[in-house]
């Protein structure tokens, strides 16, 4: 046995598990590898989508669950485009992704809700719902009103800014630390494994730079021959991020009912993150609808909801922000319970088991990929330090 190999074993159901989270075309793909040679993130470290999707095909159930190049892709769809048997690879890839998160997840219900539509919409439409049991027993019971006030008598918001603080809170940290939690297994199942060497921690510490880089910039995106791709993401990702960090860190001063003047930062950061967002992914949504490309055919359908979801969070935010200006407070009241409705599914099930996931994963793996780059090249000459579980 060569040295740094390990003896893998062949699993019959692998292919099946893999094509219940989407497209995976087995019976076309004839691995002459032009999809490889097209992509240009390809690198001698990270050589896909022949090589992941060849592990799907063998049943190598570890070397996949170890391998880092699902995530490196970033679907820009060359492969597809230059594949001779119109095998797709892109969306093989997207799949394994999908696969991958849900193995990550030690709850089992990414694995579920990525496999089910039903489940899927059921449990978005669940937790909505739930969120709006919670704010018709808050004011029936907790203001206390009754239902014909609560129709008719117009609100400010001042009341509701205590409770809706530590609510805030708990929809946003509860999905980062499931997410967090799953690193742990992540590293365990890429970058460790028997025979594998072990890594000094001096390597981990010498590349952080690489997560905060990649998690910043999205460089590589920029690598794929449509560059608009890459500004959109990059926007998208920068808006929901300042969101993100206004809501948990800076909600006292965000969330007021006081009328700020046009140049506070108070209200431009707020536009200017919004802003982001809805060119985000509107140029996102835009340039797939012009493409008349074959591979955007079939996009997974919960790829399609994340989008939706998070327009609607910022149109409700949006909407919330003029009615309170305007002097609304019905509507506005209204509109904000909407605004939540839409902002705790997203968060509690996108963030914690869909596809937004892929914001902590795909650093991630440009992360680990650079600490074994750096340990294979500070190894002894006589040291193997393998790329991948087996």
């Amino acid at each position: 046995m060569a040295v740094g190999a390990l003896p893998v074993q062949s699993e019959a159901t692998l292919l099946a598990d893999i094509r219940s989270y989407g497209t995976f075309d087995s019976s076309a793909c004839y691995q002459c590898g032009s999809c490889t040679l097209a992509c240009e993130l390809v690198t001698d470290a990270a050589n896909f989508p022949r090589r992941s999707i060849r592990y799907g095909l063998l049943g190598l159930r570890r070397p996949l669950l170890g391998s880092l190049e699902p995530w490196i892709c970033h679907d820009c769809g060359d492969c597809s485009i230059v594949c001779p048997r119109h095998a797709e690879p892109r969306l093989s890839m997207a799949t394994l992704r999908r696969y991958l998160t849900a193995q990550y997840d030690w709850s089992g219900i990414s694995a579920v809700l990525l496999r089910s539509k039903a489940w899927y919409l059921g449990s978005l439409t669940g937790v909505a719902v739930l969120t709006f049991l919670l704010i018709l027993g808050y004011h029936l019971w907790k203001v206390p009103m009754t239902v014909g006030q609560l129709a008719t008598t117009d609100l400010g918001l001042e009341h509701m800014f205590p409770i809706i603080l530590y609510y805030t809170l708990v929809v946003i940290l509860f999905p980062l630390a499931l997410l967090t939690s799953r690193v742990y297994r992540v590293w365990r199942w890429t970058m460790t494994g028997d025979g594998r060497s072990s890594i000094p921690f001096s390597i981990y510490a010498a590349e952080a730079r690489t997560y905060i880089y990649q998690s910043a910039t999205h460089s590589l995106m920029r690598k794929c021959p449509e560059r608009g791709r890459w500004r959109a993401h990059w926007m998208l990702a920068c808006g929901t991020v300042a969101m993100l960090t206004i809501k948990t860190f800076g909600l006292r001063w965000f969330q007021t009912d006081n009328i700020y003047p046009l140049y506070n930062p108070q209200r431009w950061i707020g536009y200017l993150a919004a802003a982001f967002i809805l060119y985000g992914i509107g140029d996102i949504v835009v340039g797939r609808w012009r493409a008349q490309k074959e591979i955007y055919k079939e996009t997974k359908f919960n790829d399609l909801v994340f989008p939706v979801l998070i327009v609607l969070v910022v149109l409700t935010g949006l909407s919330v922000h003029i009615l309170r200006y305007i002097g609304f407070g019905l509507s506005c009241h209204y509109v904000y319970a909407l605004h939540i409705m839409a902002a705790t599914p997203l968060l509690l099930i996108e963030m914690s088991f869909g596809k937004w996931s892929h914001m902590v994963y795909r650093p991630l793996a440009l992360y680990f990929l650079a600490v074994r780059e750096r340990a294979r090249q500070q190894a002894p000459a006589t040291e193997v330090v393998p790329h991948a579980i087996g």
